[in-house]
């Protein structure tokens, strides 16, 4: 208990603190903010699009790093230097927020001043700091959204597809949690590495060591003191965000246009609180970062009067950034709470329905048929003599007990197997009994044309002269990770409608494909943005949890591909028709923590 109140005792000083220059923190911490995503980001965006183009690459994903290295050497070294650029960039904006956080509290504030600093201290960093702050990124990201939040670092992240797959298994799932806690321990020894640097201008290896000493015992204080400020003012959120749901639950009853009128001030009101929030938050987190020491022989170098004058100035300033930043998130605003969107495809993964049958069976999709979906999403092999059969894994022991690959067995001896999931079991089938069984009962499909090393040169051409009749017909759709496969496609033939399938969303793809499915985690609101500028739509995947539907949802994307239908159906139908205003506030309020929008959320 008595931790606790110490632990409350510094959140109510540092409050005070803040308080005295709230102007210049507000000021300071927005300003770093829209710059980064303003022009930064922009900027890092244009170039990367730049040299890809330049380069002739199409796309940037794990599936073909080894062919730009190999084949496209300008590029590669291009992409490199740009990463260190990044890295640059992300230590000079740490460098001037914790030099301009430490310049307020000492009331000796000048914008120049801390330019001047962080400018020098990065252009003191060697190569060997360089890789060193790589790796320093990396272990920090489990407080990428507590203490070190930026857009730039908050663009590095692991797909859940991955994390799913390693979870599946105990080993791996044993591993990867001993791998978060070791980088979660090392994350938190080196929590006063920069500020020691940056503040005090240690070297790289004075600070490593002079972290590890002033953290030494102090490792669950620190843990603790960070929930008690995650809680205290978590707190306060959600009792704010609940006092201005009920005053909406109150304007719905007015007539229109008024009840919109108080949906968009409402919703204004919730960005301008939550940013409030999570700079103070931010605020109080960045002080555990400083050590005491850091403050010590730092006089005040103004006169006060000189200094309440400036924040005067300081807090007009901030106020009207602050109207500014409103006023850019109104119209938007309005198309949120006004627009008639229409719903997104919804799209049956492996064409099951929460566990109704073993997947890419046709008994599933039977009984997954009767949900109406848009798409039931399914994936083929290639088999030993040249036929395709509804698989998904590479090999079929999985869901058969035979440890063989689909281009070890013929069409005849695959379908002869019987496949075992979710407490039902179905024959394998070919490709030509699902494709008839779909055709017969109008259910477009969105074909995955899955390869191997193994398969045909001329596979793709098989697929075609086979099926393209067929597929144009019924208006089924066909996507691939494999970009070879999209590309032959869209030259053979350009009518189908042909999405290629990314795992992660490094940058904007120019290639030709009608769509990109998109797996889910990655998925921003920029890559929906040039989706629309390039004509192209997405598709986002394996979207199943509650949290993931209302996030894609609110992106507006084109088609959902999910495992839970009648789950996004329940959501859809909350979500797009005719919500109260209240409902949809409550909607963007949900999406707030996903958000790297500067109008939802402050981060720094």
């Amino acid at each position: 208990m008595q931790q606790i109140r110490s632990d409350l005792q510094f959140i109510d000083h540092y409050i005070n603190v803040f308080k005295r220059s709230w102007g210049s923190y507000l000021f300071f911490f927005l300003g770093i903010n829209l710059f980064i995503e303003a022009i930064v980001i922009p900027i890092f965006t244009f170039l990367t699009s730049w040299i890809l183009k330049l380069s002739h690459i199409p796309y940037v994903s794990y599936t073909n790093i080894l062919e730009i290295i190999t084949h496209h050497p300008v590029g590669s070294f291009a992409l490199i230097l740009e990463l260190v650029l990044i890295v640059g960039v992300i230590f000079f904006q740490f460098t001037f927020l914790l030099t301009g956080i430490t310049n307020i509290s000492r009331d000796n504030f000048s914008l120049k001043e801390v330019w001047f600093i962080s400018w020098e201290r990065l252009i003191q960093l060697r190569p060997t700091s360089i890789l060193f702050f790589i790796g320093y990124f990396i272990l920090i990201m489990p407080f990428a959204n507590l203490i070190f939040k930026t857009p730039l670092l908050n663009k590095a992240k692991i797909p859940a597809f991955i994390v799913d797959f390693l979870l599946a298994k105990w080993q791996f799932a044993l591993l990867l949690a001993v791998a978060y806690l070791i980088v979660f321990y090392l994350g938190l020894r080196l929590l006063y590495t920069l500020p020691l640097m940056i503040i005090q201008n240690y070297h790289t290896r004075e600070a490593v060591s002079k972290s590890f000493k002033l953290t030494r015992h102090q490792n669950l204080a620190n843990l603790r003191r960070m929930a008690v400020i995650s809680i205290y003012f978590g707190a306060i959120t959600a009792v704010g965000y609940l006092l201005v749901l009920l005053l909406q639950v109150g304007f719905d009853k007015l007539p229109k246009p008024f009840d919109l009128i108080m949906a968009i001030i409402m919703l204004a009101i919730i960005q301008i609180f939550s940013t409030f929030i999570a700079t103070i938050v931010s605020f109080l987190l960045l002080q555990m970062t400083l050590p005491t020491e850091v403050f010590k022989g730092h006089p005040t170098f103004y006169h006060s009067n000189r200094i309440n004058q400036r924040k005067k100035k300081i807090r007009i300033t901030t106020v009207i950034l602050i109207g500014f930043i409103a006023l850019l998130s109104l119209t938007n605003d309005y198309f949120y709470l006004h627009s008639n969107n229409i719903p997104p495809l919804r799209i049956s993964h492996r064409g099951v329905d929460d566990g109704n049958g073993v997947q890419n069976t046709i008994p599933a999709m039977a009984a997954t048929i009767k949900e109406h979906p848009d798409f039931i999403e399914m994936d083929i092999h290639e088999t030993k003599d040249h036929q395709f059969v509804v698989m998904h894994d590479e090999n079929l022991k999985n869901l058969t007990g035979v440890n063989k690959a689909p281009y070890q067995l013929t069409l005849s001896q695959i379908t002869k197997l019987v496949a075992h999931e979710n407490g039902h079991a179905a024959h394998v089938v070919s490709f030509d009994d699902y494709l008839a069984y779909a055709n017969k009962h109008h259910q477009k499909l969105l074909i995955e044309v899955k390869t191997t090393p193994h398969d045909s040169k001329d596979v793709v051409d098989i697929f075609l002269k086979k099926y393209k009749k067929n597929i144009l017909k019924h208006h089924h759709e066909v996507h691939s990770l494999d970009y070879n496969v999209v590309k032959q496609i869209k030259a053979k033939t350009p009518k189908i409608f042909v999405s290629y399938i990314l795992p992660y969303n490094f940058t904007y793809p120019q290639t030709s494909a009608n769509a990109y499915s998109m797996e889910q985690s990655t998925l921003n609101d920029s890559f929906i943005v040039d989706s629309l500028f390039n004509q192209q739509k997405v598709y986002a995947w394996t979207v199943n949890t509650d949290s993931e539907m209302d996030r894609i949802l609110w992106l507006n994307t084109d088609g959902i591909i999910t495992d839970n239908l009648s789950a996004l159906d329940s959501k859809i139908n909350d979500f797009y028709h005719d919500p109260s205003y209240a409902d949809m506030l409550f909607n963007y309020i949900t999406v707030i923590p996903y958000s790297n929008s500067i109008t939802s959320e402050a981060s720094v």
